[in-house]
């Protein structure tokens, strides 16, 4: 009765972080898809049923009724897909890559949102009067300003206040679509495919290029899976079936209905087919509705950061947890900083929405497709499903990305290449990180080898007095698990605490670790412990916590006073080197520069100590130095 409870609390949320993408489409993707094409009967209700269909067999089908389910723990998004397979198999470097892509694109798609959506509502200003069309950029770039400064307050304040005003804005532009076909009720064609399959024959090539115009009725479906973890599938298929589908369905079949008789409307499809009465209304609804719509992919994006440090692939960023009850909804500030620069960038450079689709358009359809591939092999590899149950059941899926990715295609030379250009960028980040960090791993690990076979079976007899007052938590660094460092430190002071931890945090491919498989404890020599902290990619990691939390279960073989014990971190050092080593993790020295840039800028001693929540004043920092 719980969980049913909060599936209903949750609906209204996510109506408002999940579905302002989608839900905001109407307002240009009609006018996109006549761009190059006579406004006619016949190709109006070939364009409506290829919406209608979109809807119903991309979204409904694939994404509501099955990507849904394709959950890692209730966590979804592409990382999360990636920590569902084998890393054992030989195809998981490749797919390993396709996923990181993916995500690159998901980051891009961060800044391309808020930029088309807020432009879009922006625009209908020249409805009222095309005197207001220098005011369009300004306002466009102070919404922008105003969404990125509110992000610090959370996802969950955002979106259970963003959710009613949502909830307005699906009713409204559902019952002005619904006044529309009442008035021309010859749109409901649409609905027989035999217009859309009219349609490509009477048009050909050109209306295959538009296809890819028709793709952006779709564009936020990615959002339902990325925010999975935030509301869950109940409540994110319910608002859909309920609210979000029936509105949109209606909303686009309005605007048809209002093109069959003035097809000059195209030149703003959406405000023009409302009434006359209520267009400056719309206008700050359809605002609120697409600063809304920027949420959604802002809200999975952090979503994403957060798994990608979890899992090795990014920077340790500085996380910010906005949220007591629920672990999903968190705010990453240098995330948040970028997405701003880069959208204002964006929307300086494109200057209308028109010019904006066809950097949007091509970042999602790859995407998409990147997602299907991997539910595919997951469908193989872990729910083991039958060839022929595969086939069966993701052939149309991937024809119909295939298709809509073969039009937009053609939109890289007039602004598809930017999305492109950035989610490699961030594929390369993300592969440097990840060898530049087994890189250190390996180094640490040879160093090691050198001096022994453990600093602590060296110096058990060296160490000298005992401080009979000092409790120390050894937090070992994902580089070396040895403590070494610690070790050495102690040796060379010729002294050791009397209660000694030596603490490694490992992170899961899974969101998060059962109790009872939360500890391993090992006894190590000169009487210190090794206790291993296993955490899953979506765990706010909070040591202190979790060490009262050891000391009630008494895992220890001593009681940790909390109040006085000293955590020891370390603060590594890197200096590159030309010097050719047989190292496994090879990097070119441009690659190996650049990792220790990233490195000394987001792993500093700091950024570990916020990472691991320790308090500040019973926390020491030891020096460490390794070279690449």
């Amino acid at each position: 009765m719980a969980a049913t409870k909060l599936d209903k609390s949750l609906i209204l949320g996510a109506l408002g972080v999940v579905y302002g993408d989608i839900g905001t489409s109407p307002l240009y993707t009609l006018s996109a898809c006549f761009g190059n094409i006579a406004v006619s009967a016949a190709n109006i209700l070939g364009v409506m049923s290829l919406i209608f269909w979109s809807l119903i067999l991309v979204v409904s089908t694939c994404y509501v009724s099955v990507f849904l389910n394709a959950s890692n723990d209730g966590e979804g998004g592409v990382l999360a897909l990636l920590g569902l397979l084998k890393k054992n198999k030989k195809s998981y470097r490749l797919l390993f890559y396709i996923g990181i892509f993916g995500a690159g694109l998901l980051i891009s798609d961060g800044m391309l949102t808020p930029a088309i959506s807020v432009i879009s509502a922006m625009e209908g200003l020249t409805v009222i009067s095309p005197s207001f069309s220098h005011y369009i950029i300004p306002l466009t770039i102070s919404i922008l300003l105003i969404l990125f400064f509110c992000q610090r307050f959370g996802t969950q304040k955002i979106g259970f206040s963003f959710g009613p005003i949502l909830l307005v804005w699906f009713i409204v532009i559902g019952l002005f679509g619904l006044r529309q076909i009442h008035f021309h009720p010859e749109i409901l064609k649409a609905l027989n495919p035999y217009y859309a399959i009219q349609f490509f024959i009477n048009n050909g090539f050109k209306g295959w290029l538009i296809l890819g115009s028709v793709f952006l009725c779709i564009t936020g479906a990615e959002a339902m899976y990325a925010d999975l973890g935030q509301f869950g599938k109940t409540a994110i298929r319910l608002s859909w079936f309920f609210i979000v589908l029936p509105s949109l369905l209606l909303c686009f079949f309005g605007e048809g209905a209002d093109l069959l008789v003035h097809p000059d409307h195209i030149r703003n499809a959406f405000y023009l087919s409302a009434p006359e009465w209520c267009q400056f209304p719309l206008i700050f609804l359809a605002a609120l509705a697409t600063i809304i719509a920027s949420q959604s992919i802002i809200s999975a994006s952090y979503s994403l950061t957060r798994q990608g440090i979890l899992l090795g692939v990014m920077p340790r960023l500085k996380v910010i947890q906005t949220s007591i009850d629920h672990c999903g909804q968190i705010y990453v500030p240098r995330i948040n900083a970028i997405f701003a620069m880069g959208t204002i960038f964006l929307v300086l450079f494109f200057k209308s929405s028109n010019s904006l689709t066809s950097a949007y358009g091509i970042a999602i359809n790859m995407e998409m497709l990147i997602m299907t591939i991997l539910v595919i092999y997951l469908a193989y590899e872990k729910w083991s499903w039958s060839k022929l149950k595969i086939i069966s059941v993701f052939l149309v899926f991937v024809i119909i990305d295939l298709g809509f990715l073969s039009s937009n295609l053609f939109k890289i030379p007039s602004g598809g290449w930017l999305p492109l250009v950035f989610a490699m960028l961030c594929l390369l980040v993300m592969i440097t990180w990840r060898k530049g960090i087994a890189l250190l791993q390996q180094t640490f690990k040879q160093k090691a080898d050198q001096t022994g076979s453990s600093l602590l079976e060296q110096t058990e007899g060296h160490v000298g007095q005992l401080l009979a007052d000092l409790e120390a938590v050894l937090i070992t660094n994902t580089y070396d698990h040895s403590g070494s460092c610690f070790l050495k430190y102690f040796d060379n002071m010729h002294t050791k605490p009397r209660h000694w931890l030596i603490l490694t945090v490992l992170i899961d491919s899974i969101p998060r670790v059962a109790p009872k498989n939360r500890y391993v404890l090992s006894k190590t020599a000169m009487g210190a412990s090794h206790l291993i902290l296993h955490f899953g990619f979506m765990e706010t990691i909070h040591i202190p916590d979790y060490l009262a939390q050891i000391n009630q279960q008494s895992i220890l073989p001593f009681q940790l006073n909390l109040q006085k014990c000293l955590y020891f971190i370390e603060d590594i050092a890197i200096s590159p080197t030309s010097q050719t080593t047989k190292k496994v993790h090879s990097m070119f020295q441009w690659q190996k520069n650049w990792f220790i840039f990233m490195f000394s800028n987001t792993s500093s001693s700091l950024a570990s100590l916020e990472f691991l929540k320790l308090p500040k004043d019973q926390t020491i920092m030891i020096g460490a130095y390794a070279d690449l």
